[in-house]
Parts: C-alpha cells; structure tokens; sequence
C-alpha cells in the first residue's frame, strides 16, 4: 500500500506544530524581557499560592500619610516584574495614621518567600509562622528582586502586629501623658526628657529577628531616605507554558497518528 503522501502530510503538520511551539516560547521571551521573572518557588505546585517580598533598591522619605504614595513608589521599584507573563501589583508594608500595614497588604494565609525561593512567613497573618508574629525567618538576608541585600534601618511606620506604632509620653512641662503615633507622614512635635521628636516615624531593621525587622521601638527623622519593603499580590502556581505546549503537542500528534492509520486501515499492533 502506498501511504507515502499521507505519512508526509501527517510530518509537514507535526513539523508545523513544533515550530508553534518555538515560535510561542520566543515570544513568551520577548512578552517578559526587560523586568524580572518571578519563579514558583521550590515544592509549589499547580494551584498552591505564594506571595513575594522584597526590599526596594530605592529609597523614599517618610513625609507622605497617604499610603498610595508608597504603594505607587514599591510598584516602581518592581520595574515590571512578572509571573506567568502577567504584570505583579505590590503593596508597601507601611503604616499611616488612616491605614494600617496588615490592611494595606492583606491578611492572607498563603506562604511568603523571596525572589530566590526563601520561605519568609507561612502566611500574612498574626498567628504562628505568620508574618505579624514575631518572625525569626527575617533574620535571613533580605533581598531585592535582583537578589542584593540590604542592611539597616526601613521606614515601616509599624509595630510588630502590623498597626501604625502608638506609644504613650508625658511631654516635659505637663503632667498628662498624651498617646503619639509614629506612622509614615507624622507631623508630631512633642519634647520628652529634653528630647525634641518633630516629625519622627517608625523604622524597622532589615532582616531583624524577631519583631525588630519591621519594629525596632526607634523613630528617625522622616525626610531621612530609606528603603521599604514590597509584598506581591497572592500568586497562583500555574504550570510552565512550555508543559502545556509539549502536552498539547503530544496530544495532536498522538491523534493524527491515529487518524492516519484509520485512514489507511493499519491496525495498532501491525509494523
């Protein structure tokens, strides 16, 4: 039987749908050029969810109370990272005298890990493992999206359960002791001890243990320029485009070939 001009049409379509699937990853890789790529990391699998954190490489004042000023300035510095070809929204983990950091970011129980894989926090909770529970995992080093490090005071304007940082002072002169906020944008001016705090805001140490990496219990002038950290949206692990491209590819060839020995009446067990 002379099959010939079959085979090769069933070849020339399998030839046709590999090229796709170059031709697919090729611009996959142009979609994605020019920001950072974030990987699933290790041991996530289809439908598990993840967040992302990360230090800025820039820095900003603290002067702002409006909280879109630091989530506008985090997304900035995330230059247009991705995952699965889609643009990531980050959040600034920084407090304000209207809104407090665990709201801006979301109290949600999927794992934190950094750009690099490193597991941060089991969940953006106050419960233990999670991120508002004095977590020893931010003594790792903590990085850019880039994989830098950084290392000293961070604007955070928060305390170790994730609300603005409050705290109680009887200014010199009164006998009255007088609640003073150090959130981002505070304008508080109050003289203790002959100490004068004009303008102070809260700040937390990069990659210190325990509630020290967002909550050292000292404010620093807020036109001072420091880093803030960034947390992704919740992410869903999806599979890598290239496993969809081969299964599909797989599948087509597997019914063509079946398509063409039909066709040609060749029973599945005949050479």
């Amino acid at each position: 039987m002379n099959f010939g001009p079959r085979f090769n049409r069933f070849a020339h379509m399998a030839f046709f749908l590999a090229i796709a699937m170059l031709t697919y990853g090729s611009f996959q890789d142009v979609a994605l050029a020019g920001g950072v790529v974030i990987q699933t990391p290790v041991g996530l699998q289809g439908s598990d969810q993840f967040r992302i954190i990360f230090v800025t490489p820039g820095t900003i004042q603290a002067t702002s109370s409006d909280i879109n000023t630091y989530n506008n300035f985090v997304n900035s510095q995330a230059a247009g990272a991705t995952y699965n070809g889609v643009a990531v929204h980050w959040s600034a983990i920084v407090s304000t005298d209207t809104t407090n950091a665990r709201d801006n970011i979301g109290l949600t129980s999927s794992g934190i890990y950094m750009a690099n894989g490193t597991e941060v926090a089991s969940s953006a909770k106050a419960a233990p493992g999670g991120l508002w529970w004095g977590n020893p995992l931010m003594a790792d080093p903590v990085q850019d999206l880039t994989g830098n490090t950084y290392s000293g005071n961070i604007w955070t304007g928060t305390c170790g359960i994730g609300v603005e940082y409050v705290t109680t002072a009887q200014p010199d002169g009164t006998n009255t002791k007088v609640l003073v906020s150090w959130g981002a944008g505070n304008t508080t001016n109050v003289t203790v001890n002959g100490t004068n705090y004009s303008n102070q805001v809260e700040v937390g140490n990069i990659g210190g243990g325990g509630y020290s990496w967002v909550s050292t219990g000292n404010v620093t002038l807020n036109t001072t320029p420091l880093h803030i950290y960034a947390i992704s949206d919740v992410l869903t692990v999806v599979p890598e485009p290239s496993s969809f491209l081969i299964s599909g590819l797989g599948i087509c060839m597997v019914g063509l070939a079946q398509k063409f020995r039909k066709r040609n009446g060749i029973s599945p067990t005949e050479r």
